[in-house]
């Protein structure tokens, strides 16, 4: 069988394909997508992995990395980074033949995390530039893709492959209750994410609002700070807002879907997003995402959010309240979102057709043709190959 005829030999590196982590989903799901193609054979390499899914092996090193037989052999490396490692020094040198791609998920700037952590936070910024070695880049977000320009590596490598994102939960804004509003926070517990400034919103919105309103916080621990999280909990009883708040924590899938299911508003008082998933999701069960207009915040929604009038929990609370004034009982149910005024019902139909666009069935057609084009480039033009839609004289 000729190299043509073969499948294309697809390794995934990843160092920490991880559950509940957003990059270690990412990764997965990159790994599954191109894994599901007939014309591929694709290997996960990595350090730690809670997929059984995910087939390939543990590798230790840099060294073990280059020496592995499956990196040796491929076609195509995908590198799916968001911090420093070793592996991705990799990026340099590869293994002498195949096509590179980095797929960048963004690096949270050291000023909005605990000190212990800007010595990684400054490797990061630094193995970006060995991305000169990468045959294509692939950015989750605009935002992430300004981030890449920021530091060098832009121009023709550099494309927007927006994340799959498997919807916990379908719903219609138009279907819930609205007796209570639920305000729905997902994502993990660091000061980068704004999640004190989000409680600070919370006790203003109940004193400049009318609408009886229920704040949950749902979040992975795991990957949470817990010196944060304990200031967390302080700030809560200083601010005596038991009623107001849940601090929900980890739940299960099925939990997370009710949840969703619940919420009328997707909010976050995050200072950085390279891309913001939860966005997506609460778009995909009829939430209308309120947040600062910062980072991927500024894009993600397209306009059928609230981005607060500037990034401080009063202003956000403003925003707030503007959302669920007019969702209470006593509302007159028309939105007045950054993309104009609509009815709740049309925020429903620009919500569903917004988030195809995210689907992991698009995703995966997104990366595999990609992929393809990387290993077998289509013929230049001026070529004999190459036709440009006409037939040959």
């Amino acid at each position: 069988m000729g190299a043509a005829d073969r499948p294309l030999q697809v390794v995934v590196v990843c160092p920490w394909f991880f559950r509940g982590d957003a990059v270690g989903a990412a990764a997965r799901e990159t790994y599954a997508q191109l894994a599901a193609r007939p014309d591929m054979r694709v290997t996960g390499l990595w350090t730690a992995n809670d997929y059984d899914e995910v087939k390939g092996r543990k590798v230790e090193t840099l060294a073990d990395l280059l020496l592995d037989p499956d990196f040796l052999r491929a076609d195509v490396i995908v590198y799916v980074f968001a911090v420093y490692h070793p592996f991705f020094d990799a990026v340099l040198l590869g293994n002498g033949h195949a096509k590179q791609v980095v797929r960048f998920h963004n690096v949270t700037p050291k000023r909005l995390m605990p000190e212990k952590h800007w010595p990684v936070i400054e490797k990061s910024f630094v193995q970006i530039q060995a991305f000169s070695g990468a045959d294509a880049l692939w950015a989750d977000s605009r935002e992430n893709a300004e981030e890449l320009a920021r530091n060098g590596q832009g121009g023709a490598r550099v494309s927007v492959v927006p994340l799959g994102v498997e919807f916990p939960a379908r719903a219609r804004l138009a279907d819930k209750p609205r007796a209570r509003i639920e305000l729905l926070y997902v994502g993990r517990f660091f000061q980068s994410k704004g999640v004190h400034e989000l409680i600070q919103a919370a006790d203003r919105l109940r004193r400049i609002s009318t609408t009886p309103f229920v704040l949950r916080l749902v979040g992975n621990l795991r990957f949470s700070d817990p010196d944060y999280v304990e200031g967390l909990h302080a700030l809560l009883r200083e601010l005596d807002l038991g009623d107001s708040i849940d601090f929900v924590g980890a739940v299960s899938d099925a939990e997370m879907a009710a949840a969703y299911r619940r919420a009328h508003v997707l909010v976050t008082g995050s200072r950085h997003e390279g891309f913001c998933v939860p966005v997506i999701e609460g778009l995909a069960a009829g939430c209308v995402p309120v947040s600062y207009a910062i980072s991927n915040l500024r894009y993600i929604a397209d306009g059928l959010g609230v981005l607060a009038l500037d990034d401080t929990p009063e202003a956000l609370a403003e925003a707030l309240k503007g959302v669920i004034d007019a969702l209470g009982a006593d509302g007159a149910r028309r939105l007045w979102l950054d993309r104009g005024s609509m009815s709740v019902e049309a925020f429903d139909l620009a919500g569903s057709a917004y988030v195809e666009g995210f689907t992991r069935e698009r995703f995966g057609e997104r990366i595999a043709g990609r992929v393809r084009d990387l290993a077998n480039p289509p013929p230049s033009p001026g070529t004999d190959a190459w036709y440009g839609g006409l037939p040959l004289e």
